[in-house]
């Protein structure tokens, strides 16, 4: 992908746990880095103060109370895409009652993802350049 470089320095716990979450994804540290920077510029500046603010300052059960806050929203709203993408081929449950299984409706919605998440590692890995071995510092 064309773009800019954004650098930044962070503590070597965190380099750690996003290097896991690259290596489990398949993915690049570069792609983790805009995927969490267009999540953070998305939220409002009052969401992003607010987040700032306990993960700087609170408990960690308060940083806990944030963070599964914030997976919750995640998944409802990935669930309403989903569902929006069942209902558009006539398969989103109570849309067509045409009394399939549950197995049927499962497979169905692991499909759905399935192309989802296929298409954007396509165009993820088409709109980068190959990674060239750098040197770790």
């Amino acid at each position: 992908m064309s773009g800019r470089n954004v650098s930044g320095v962070v503590p070597p716990a965190l380099f750690e746990a996003a290097q896991q979450v690259v290596d489990y994804e398949g993915t690049t540290m570069s792609a983790l880095v805009s995927s969490a920077l267009s999540l953070y510029l998305g939220l409002s500046g009052a969401a992003r103060r607010s987040a700032r603010y306990v993960l700087a300052t609170g408990t960690p059960g308060a940083c806990d109370l944030l963070l599964d806050g914030c997976g919750r929203a995640i998944a409802r709203a990935a669930d309403v895409h989903l569902t929006d993408q069942l209902a558009a081929r006539g398969r989103a449950p109570g849309v067509q009652d045409s009394g399939m299984s549950d197995e049927t409706i499962e497979a169905e919605a692991v499909a759905a993802v399935r192309a989802t998440r296929t298409s954007r590692r396509a165009q993820t890995a088409s709109n980068e350049a190959p990674r060239q071995a750098r040197p770790r510092r």
